[in-house]
C-alpha cells in the first residue's frame, strides 16, 4: 500500500471523486437529494491517493473548518479494494497531517446507511456529535 499526496486537479483524483459521487448517488437512492457532489467550492486543502500494485485504489481529502478543527472529506475506496484496511490507513494519514497543521479535532460527515464506514470511524475513535435522520457528524480529538 502506497499513500501519496495528490494535486486536487490530478486526473486520477478527479476520477476517484467522480466514482465516489456516482457510488453515493446510486447507494442513497431517494435520499440522494441530501448528498453534495464534489465541487471546487469545498475548498479542500490537501488530498491523497492510495495505490495498490501501482493502481489507484482510493482517496481521502482534508480541509480546515475553524481554528483547531479540520475535516476529512471524500473518503472512497474502489469496491474491489475494500476490506483490506485501506480506509484506516487513509484516516491515519489525514489525522497525522491534521496534527502537523495544529488541529486538535477532526470531523467528518457520513450517512448512517453506510454502516461499514460508520463502524470503521467508530473503531478509529470518532464519536457521533450530531445526528439528523440518516445524516451523521462525527468527531475525534487529535491531542
Amino acid at each position: 500500500m502506497d499513500i501519496r499526496p495528490a494535486e486536487l486537479t490530478s486526473p486520477e483524483l478527479q476520477k476517484l471523486f467522480s466514482e465516489h459521487d456516482a457510488h453515493m448517488m446510486d447507494f442513497l437512492g431517494e435520499h440522494r437529494k441530501y448528498y453534495t457532489p464534489y465541487s471546487e467550492k469545498e475548498h479542500l486543502g490537501r488530498a491523497w491517493i492510495v495505490y495498490l500494485d501501482g493502481q489507484p485504489a482510493g482517496c481521502a481529502a482534508y480541509r480546515e473548518r475553524l481554528e483547531g478543527l479540520c475535516e476529512i472529506k471524500r473518503v472512497f475506496i474502489r469496491p474491489k479494494y475494500r476490506g483490506r484496511g485501506i480506509s484506516r490507513e487513509l484516516l491515519r494519514t489525514v489525522e497525522d497531517y491534521a496534527r502537523e497543521q495544529g488541529c486538535t479535532r477532526i470531523a467528518l460527515d457520513t450517512n448512517s446507511a453506510l454502516e461499514p464506514a460508520v463502524t470503521i470511524y467508530r473503531r478509529s475513535g470518532y464519536v457521533v456529535t450530531h445526528r439528523e435522520g440518516q445524516y451523521i457528524q462525527m468527531e475525534k480529538c487529535l491531542s
